[in-house]
């Protein structure tokens, strides 16, 4: 499973492919966040589990948490489809990472159909490293070190060509 590192870039990647606008005004507790930081975070949101004592890659490592995250942002943007479409993807990029990586607790996988199917999903070609959770020992560090190293090769290039995507159509637009 990609790291929190892996799982911001994803969300940034899909939040700016879908926008492709950075000028885009976004107000958490009135204060103007930028919104690849707000996409970066809903790239990290599905591991807000971790604190459920139900367990890990359930409910909110499913499409229908993503969707939710859509509707929610339906009443937060009023008017902006685009950007319901983008936090809807970005928060789905958490599932794809999840569901591409490798999984050493068991149950193995994650529940991407839930709540109409109770199946936990793991892909064969398992592309990101297990995240090591021993923080007390340094291989584990290295490891983790590892991982984001590997994650910022794999998913970097493309949260860095939708943030330049973003970029660009603001400078030649306005």
């Amino acid at each position: 499973m990609p790291t929190p590192i892996g799982h911001a870039l994803g969300g940034i990647a899909a939040g700016a492919f879908i926008v492709r606008r950075a000028g885009w005004p976004c107000r958490l507790a009135g204060r103007r966040v930028p919104i690849v930081l707000v996409f970066a975070l809903l790239g990290m949101l599905a591991d807000v589990d971790f604190v459920i004592k139900e367990g890990h890659r359930h409910a909110t490592h499913s499409l229908a948490a993503a969707g939710a995250v859509g509707v929610v942002a339906v009443f937060v943007a009023e008017g902006r489809p685009l950007l319901w479409l983008a936090s809807s993807a970005a928060y789905a990029t958490h599932v794809l990472l999840d569901w591409l990586g490798m999984d050493t607790v068991a149950p193995f996988g994650l529940m991407a159909l839930w709540p109409f199917d109770s199946t936990y999903y793991q892909s064969s070609l398992q592309v990101f490293y297990p995240v090591c959770r021993q923080y007390w020992l340094f291989d584990c560090w290295v490891r983790l070190a590892w991982s984001v190293w590997y994650e910022l090769l794999i998913v970097g290039p493309f949260a860095l060509a939708g943030v330049f995507l973003m970029r660009h159509r603001r400078v030649r637009h306005g």
